[in-house]
């Protein structure tokens, strides 16, 4: 009798779990399906490989060139860079490995989502900047655009280390005047800070641009010395979008109404008294 109820206890145990082992694989069952509909959490997926074709139909703003005092010397990067589902890229590996300062350039590259039946995918592209020397930069002259959306303006600014005690953060300015700082090494404030500015300080920082032609400037300008910072702007507004790389760019060519746009984020996005040291 005692042997009976043993095997009878172990058979509804074994039921009780296969029972609970089949509700289980159900409900994964269920959030795979039905996960984007009712919020259950999604294993992340391996990005999307997208042809060069539909890279070049979303892509925003240009990508390069940049140019060098480098004397005649011509590179081309290659860079493998993985885009997020709202267009922003996330992250950057160079295979070439010329230059070292193109992730943080990467940070102001934007792209329209890239989509797969109808929904929005993380996406792998292959970028390609060239790198040329400074005489080949065309005179060309862009007309800077008039805002039509204060809303959709985004402006950055990212110093990176160097050799020495460099100042690093990075600024990202949005059009209903927040102000977001992100203070890494050398700088009087560390960590994450928010701020607030006005309208007419952002009519001010646009002026600055504007002034400096913005939209006519290559990519970026590199000098060929090292052990210094690199800084990098940009300016988003109304689907377009802008960046420029200065690595020592005055010895390279670069308009010094770039280093007038970098001094006027700092100074008119209130940064400047976080990144002071006390």
């Amino acid at each position: 009798m005692l042997n009976d109820k043993l095997r009878l206890s172990v058979e509804l145990a074994r039921l009780e779990l296969a029972t609970i082992t089949s509700i289980a694989l159900q409900c994964v069952s269920l959030a795979y399906f039905l996960g984007p509909q009712v919020g259950f959490a999604q294993v992340p997926r391996s990005p999307v490989e997208i042809p060069e074709t539909e890279v070049a139909a979303h892509r925003i703003g240009d990508r390069g060139p940049l140019y060098t005092n480098l004397g005649n010397a011509h590179f081309t990067a290659s860079i493998d860079v993985i885009v997020g589902t709202d267009g922003k890229a996330v992250s950057a590996h160079s295979s070439t490995g010329v230059m070292g300062d193109l992730p943080l350039l990467r940070k102001t590259w934007q792209y329209k989502p890239f989509e797969r039946n109808g929904q929005p995918v993380l996406a792998k592209v292959r970028e390609s900047v060239a790198i040329l020397p400074i005489g080949e930069r065309p005179d060309t002259h862009v007309p800077f655009p008039e805002i039509h959306d204060w809303n959709s303006l985004r402006i950055t600014l990212s110093r990176s280390g160097c050799y020495g005690m460099c100042s690093t953060y990075e600024i990202e300015i949005h059009g209903d005047g927040t102000v977001l700082y992100d203070g890494q090494a050398f700088v009087g404030t560390s960590g994450k800070q928010k701020g607030q500015i006005s309208h007419a300080s952002l009519v001010k920082l646009v002026g600055a641009f504007r002034s400096a032609d913005y939209f006519s400037l290559g990519s970026g300008y590199i000098s060929g010395v090292t052990d210094n910072p690199t800084y990098v702007s940009s300016i988003s507004f109304d689907g377009l979008s802008k960046s420029v790389l200065d690595y020592v760019g005055r010895d390279a060519g670069m308009p010094p109404g770039v280093s007038d746009v970098e001094a006027a984020i700092d100074r008119l996005s209130g940064a400047a008294s976080w990144v002071g040291r006390k």
